[in-house]
């Protein structure tokens, strides 16, 4: 007896992988684009780069809104630390975005970055340590896990650079609500 085929076939994979990775693409380039018009219609890009790092902070708030949807779409098993960093920022996005819509605060302004630098950052920093303490840190270069990689690390390095960029004692003023 001859061995059957697969009805599927090599060419169907190939094809849905390169569908997966078009969409990917345009989520992101989507993201990015909408960055961009947010901080130009908010007049925050320009040149010089005055605002540098709340320019930076609202694109890192755009590209954690399309992280759940990529990561839902990749459909795998298990996971790895970049990606449990990308999916939980762009979940707590999420849920801050839809808690403030659903108490009537229309006019959101921040929707790209809700919850302020210091606890975004504070955040990130426990899931990271928590993450590396408990074995998900492997060595695993894949896209979406240096995306997660790069925003947690960035975010943490933002709240740390929020204290030492403001006057004040330091670490008071401003990571909880008054």
């Amino acid at each position: 007896m001859g061995a059957k085929r697969a009805s599927g076939g090599p060419s169907s994979s190939s094809t849905s992988t390169s569908d997966n990775a078009v969409l990917n693409a345009a989520l992101v380039a989507a993201a990015l684009g909408g960055a961009c018009a947010l901080l130009v219609h908010k007049g925050r890009l320009s040149w010089p780069p005055v605002e540098l790092l709340s320019g930076l902070a609202t694109i890192a708030g755009c590209l954690a809104l399309v992280g759940p949807i990529i990561l839902a779409r990749a459909g795998r098993n298990g996971g790895n630390l970049g990606e449990l960093v990308w999916l939980t920022g762009g979940l707590l996005i999420w849920i801050f975005d839809a808690v403030g819509a659903l108490s009537g605060n229309l006019k959101w302004t921040n929707w790209a970055t809700p919850l302020g630098e210091r606890a975004m950052g504070l955040i990130m920093l426990a899931l990271l340590v928590a993450g590396v303490r408990s074995g998900l840190a492997g060595r695993d270069w894949s896209w979406t896990n240096v995306t997660g990689w790069a925003l947690g690390l960035f975010w943490v390095g933002l709240a740390f650079s929020s204290w030492f960029l403001t006057a004040g004692p330091w670490p008071s003023g401003g990571l909880l609500p008054r």
